[in-house]
């Protein structure tokens, strides 16, 4: 009895509650009212109430006897109806994926619209065996990964999808044991539409190979749903150890540790990177997938990598992903007095002073914190970005060497050194701020006037 089969469906997913009010969306057609008809012979067992919703898409010339039809429906049975329509002009801001996507998103609104004003706790469609099928197919010949081959979800909540494990046979027989009635919707046999080509051209192809071809589809996507499940399990017992650092719309990976996993691992977690970076994976596909795996395993030092609302960038043993690439930074200059100095862009605060007689004391584990020898200093001081051909003396070194070198060289992160700030005398470069002091300006047994820099991020 399909009665039996579509309950073990529901308790299998737990669609409902005791107590529940259910919104049943009714188009007229068959499958949506064999869901009605069932619904209602189980509502008594489930304990819950059934409201009935229709929206009329204005598509057709045939689409107000459709209304007509399912508020007749509703009434015969004692339910209440919520129903609208929508006009050609109202979908037309919603043609970006075209008009069955449009209607599709209209519909989607509406429903949950009406759930939310009535108070209800499930909203009930008629999707078959058949429509996963169909989904899984058309997924496939767009080149879909292993979430697409999930197929129609059982349970969305709100929406709910008793009929799911149902094939459109099994309800044609059922409607007609029942001597229930329903609307035909021409459109359905219009092969200008992707899905009706599959419908009236794939599928029966493939029920010709195997008669059985739609429950095997739908097993199919169960596997792969269980396949999913395997990864996303894999993916949160290996988070904490491949993600350095996770902020709003942004996170890093620890490449070396990304790379210690075998490639299908690798995209796992990429893949998630990127959902949880950008919200949601709508536009990502495999492609950008791989084109993230191969930044992170090539061979440069540094790349970078722009996807659908995604910036990629790789320094070193970092993988950055972020919303937006970062803004180029402008040249800049701004003059250095002794005392205190606060930039916003950099985000810094220096702190100078001329100390006379004895040494200060410095905190040599303190990047911050400088002591140069203010009589090697030709003041004034100014603060600035780099330049092309920069050139200074590291502490502790007698020639000097290219600034891009020498970052090179004590592996400061590419991106990073775009953002560094020098501090410069009249005639030669002294400090790269947080990293090195100049070679020029050391302090000697000799120095008896001391420039004393403290520095400090700001937040």
């Amino acid at each position: 009895m399909l009665h039996e089969r579509i309950r073990a469906t529901i308790d299998h997913h737990g669609m409902f509650r005791s107590g529940q009010t259910v919104l049943v969306a009714v188009s007229g057609g068959i499958d949506s009212v064999v869901l009605l008809d069932v619904l209602d012979h189980l509502a008594s067992i489930y304990n819950i109430s059934l409201h009935v919703a229709h929206l009329d898409h204005g598509l057709r010339r045939s689409s107000s006897t459709d209304a007509q039809f399912a508020a007749r429906l509703a009434a015969e049975r004692g339910f209440p109806i919520s129903s609208s329509r929508l006009t050609p002009d109202s979908l037309s801001g919603l043609h970006r994926h075209g008009l069955e996507a449009a209607a599709r998103e209209s519909r989607y609104a509406f429903l949950e619209r009406v759930a939310s004003e009535i108070g209800a706790d499930r909203i009930a469609l008629g999707h078959t065996a058949d429509d996963q099928a169909e989904t899984i197919m058309h997924r496939l010949a767009r080149g879909t990964g292993i979430t697409g081959l999930c197929g129609i979800p059982p349970v969305r909540l709100p929406f709910i999808r008793p009929l799911l494990a149902t094939t459109r046979a099994e309800i044609r027989t059922y409607a007609r044991q029942r001597k229930l009635t329903w609307r035909a919707d021409a459109t359905n046999a219009d092969t200008s539409f992707t899905r009706n080509r599959i419908r009236h051209r794939v599928l029966p192809q493939l029920e010709a190979i195997n008669p059985k071809a739609i429950e095997a589809i739908s097993r199919g996507s169960q596997h792969a749903l269980e396949a999913e499940q395997v990864g996303l399990f894999l993916v949160s017992t290996l988070w904490d150890a491949v993600c350095l650092l996770e902020e709003k719309e942004r996170l890093t990976f620890r490449r070396t540790v990304l790379l210690s996993y075998p490639p299908a691992v690798q995209k796992l977690l990429l893949r998630e990177g990127v959902r949880r970076v950008r919200g949601h994976l709508t536009g990502i596909d495999h492609v950008h997938v791989e084109a993230i795996a191969q930044l992170l395993a090539s061979s440069p030092s540094h790349g970078e990598l722009s996807l659908p609302g995604l910036h990629i960038r790789r320094q070193y043993d970092e993988l950055l992903l972020a919303q937006q690439a970062e803004t180029p930074i402008e040249p800049w200059s701004v003059p250095i007095d002794l005392g205190s100095t606060e930039l916003r862009e950099p985000p810094i605060t220096l702190d100078l002073e001329i100390v006379e007689g004895d040494r200060p004391l410095l905190n040599r584990s303190d990047r911050w914190t400088e002591l140069a020898d203010a009589d090697c200093i030709a003041f004034p001081l100014e603060l600035r970005s780099r330049r092309d051909g920069d050139r200074f003396t590291p502490l502790g070194m007698k020639t000097s060497v290219k600034v891009k070198d020498f970052l090179i060289n004590e592996h400061v992160p590419y991106y990073d050194r775009r953002n560094l700030a020098l501090l410069c005398d009249q005639e030669k470069l002294i400090w790269i701020v947080g990293v090195r002091l100049s070679d020029n300006v050391r302090v000697t047994h000799e120095t008896r006037r001391y420039l004393s820099i403290r520095g400090r991020e700001m937040q």
